[in-house]
């Protein structure tokens, strides 16, 4: 009877079926439910590092110190030279501080010395141009430089004294002017200074630009 019943329970749900137990066997832990995976970086935390405060100025290092410029005349020698190395020649420059407080500088070039004086002596009047403004950007009151090549520059002036004074006897005889040949400023300078104790007679210039036709006239006394 008893059976029978239990048989109508179990049809009827009120019996509940038995649910096996795992035991674990030799002291084992039961194993862990499956989670998801982890999905969250497995690395540390990326934290941004936090901003320097900045720092003093640092003095720069020996060899990265601004250079000191040379004085005046070495440095007047040095232009010069590193300007005659790069036309390609290879001269010594002897330099000398005039009474009048000006520069002279004598290039002296074994085979090269027309290639630096130039036609009409150019090229000079460029190296002395070019050296005077390359030095006054250090030192704005740098005073008159003359740059020459072999004494180019000294036998140019006895050459031009000593024909503007057969010019100028001629000009007193005949009582007519005579044209040089055409001149720069400097090179009227020395006519005109070379003249100054002959009276009788005056010079003026015609035209314009750097080089000009200088004429010695009698004057109209």
């Amino acid at each position: 009877m008893a059976e029978e019943n239990r048989e109508q329970d179990a049809f009827a749900g009120n019996e509940q079926p038995e649910i096996e137990k795992y035991e674990p066997q030799n002291g084992q832990a039961p194993d862990a439910p499956h989670s998801p995976p982890d999905t969250q970086p497995t690395g540390p935390e990326q934290v941004p590092a936090p901003l320097a405060a900045p720092s003093e100025p640092q003095p720069l290092p020996a060899d990265t110190q601004p250079e000191v410029p040379p004085d005046e005349p070495t440095m007047v020698q040095q232009v010069l030279h590193k300007l005659v190395t790069l036309i390609g020649v290879r001269a010594r420059i002897d330099f000398e501080k005039r009474p009048d407080g000006t520069y002279y500088c004598n290039i002296r070039a074994r085979h090269s010395s027309g290639l630096l004086i130039g036609h009409r002596g150019g090229t000079l009047r460029a190296l002395q141009y070019l050296t005077r403004m390359i030095v006054r950007q250090h030192y704005a009151d740098v005073p008159m430089l003359t740059v020459d090549v072999g004494g180019y520059r000294v036998r140019r002036e006895n050459f031009l004294c000593k024909k503007a004074t057969a010019v100028a006897r001629i000009v007193l005889e005949t009582r007519r002017e005579m044209a040089l040949d055409l001149l720069t400023e400097k090179e009227m300078e020395t006519v005109e200074r070379a003249l100054k104790p002959v009276s009788g007679i005056r010079v003026y210039a015609l035209g314009t630009g750097s080089r000009r036709n200088v004429i010695i006239a009698p004057t109209t006394e």
